[in-house]
């Protein structure tokens, strides 16, 4: 019974890059909501955006939900969210940041799968 194995990309494979700036319009935090933070066990991510006010200089602009790894080559992933905040206001603009799309970790197991460890080990 052997199945065939597809191949996965690794998470990092689908980090995107950009560079953002926002005007004069206070700080990053009144135009994106970062969301999550190492306080409510969770990485940070990004929440609604102004998208008619950000502009991207490089890359693609990231969407909702988002999680939210480096700003301007300073990893927040592991901080709190007030820390990230924080990191993110001690740059100037246009800053770069380092996203990845969120995975769901929770797909239904197959009918194989859930019968093959059911502890009793064929007892």
């Amino acid at each position: 019974m052997s199945r065939t194995l597809k191949k996965k990309k690794h998470w990092s494979s689908k980090v995107v890059e950009c560079a953002v700036s926002w005007g004069n319009l206070g700080d990053f935090g009144s135009v994106v909501e970062v969301l999550g933070g190492a306080e409510v066990g969770q990485f940070p991510y990004l929440g609604q955006m102004k998208l008619d006010v950000l502009v991207c200089h490089v890359g693609k602009l990231p969407y909702y939900g988002d999680v939210l790894l480096e700003v301007n080559g300073t990893p927040v992933s592991g901080l709190t969210n007030r820390d990230t905040l924080a990191v993110i206001r001690h740059f100037r603009e246009p800053i770069r940041l380092k996203t990845v799309k969120p995975v769901s970790i929770l797909s239904p197991l197959s009918q194989d799968d859930s019968n093959s460890d059911d502890g009793n080990n064929g007892v």
